[in-house]
């Protein structure tokens, strides 16, 4: 396993441990999934996962002390920095955990530690069984294509990749647009339909008082002239 790690198409790897915690929380207080991943190289930890807060982007640094979470897990357990939180691991023991930080994350709950920090946790020592990969070839046709080679290897149980998050990021950016766009069109249809209705609707009432308009003209021709007759025999009247 640890020379497939190396060379070929792989840019650069570091092992880590990796284990499937848990915690019963959320608003329908069901079983949600943690996903752990610890550490003994935190200085190049960064070339492989960002951990930086929301505001200010300012870098979190991973210490002996506990852990960084993210910001989802963070916002389901209302856990603050300097807390200390409890989540249950792979055995069903709980472990109680001190919050250090809060990383920008989305989509999953994550919880980063160091070595040392895992083994004040665990109380025991730190072993990897998993590694960290970067490959040479970023096209999601690689990165799929390596990953069948991988699973293959003895040893190797599954493979988790950064392009299926980024997916569900995407589809969850471009979901609200596609949304947006059904509105907007929905929008000017009904206002194509209620221009044409006002429109129909008073080219039909002028049409209707065209021949009132018509009469009201004539009538009112027949009442100057009886008008005018009136004043001259009036105007005869007073000469008399």
């Amino acid at each position: 396993m640890a020379k497939a790690m190396k060379g070929g198409a792989v840019s650069e790897s570091a092992p880590i441990y990796y284990e499937e915690m848990s915690k019963v929380a959320g608003k329908e207080n069901d079983k949600q999934s943690i996903t752990l991943i610890a550490t003994d190289d935190a200085y190049n930890f960064g070339d492989y996962i960002t951990l930086r807060s929301r505001t200010g982007h300012k870098p979190q640094v991973l210490t002996d002390r506990g852990a960084i979470i993210s910001e989802r897990m963070a916002g389901m357990m209302d856990a603050k920095v300097g807390d200390t939180i409890t989540v249950t691991d792979s055995s069903g023991t709980e472990r109680k955990v001190r919050v250090d930080g809060i990383t920008e994350m989305h989509i999953g709950h994550f919880m980063f530690m160091t070595s040392g920090g895992y083994k004040h946790v665990f109380d025991e020592q730190y072993q990897s069984n998993a590694y960290m990969v970067r490959l040479k070839n970023h096209e999601t046709s690689n990165v799929e294509s390596r990953s069948a080679k991988l699973i293959k290897l003895d040893g190797a149980k599954g493979i988790v990749q950064n392009t299926t998050s980024k997916k569900q990021v995407a589809t969850i950016v471009d979901l609200p647009d596609q949304i947006m766009e059904v509105l907007i069109l929905a929008a000017e249809l009904l206002a194509v339909v209620i221009l044409y209705n006002l429109t129909n609707l008073n080219v039909s009432e002028r049409i209707r008082e065209l021949p009132t308009i018509k009469v009201l003209g004539g009538l009112g021709v027949l009442v100057y002239r009886r008008l005018k007759t009136v004043d001259m025999l009036g105007a005869l009247k007073s000469v008399e």
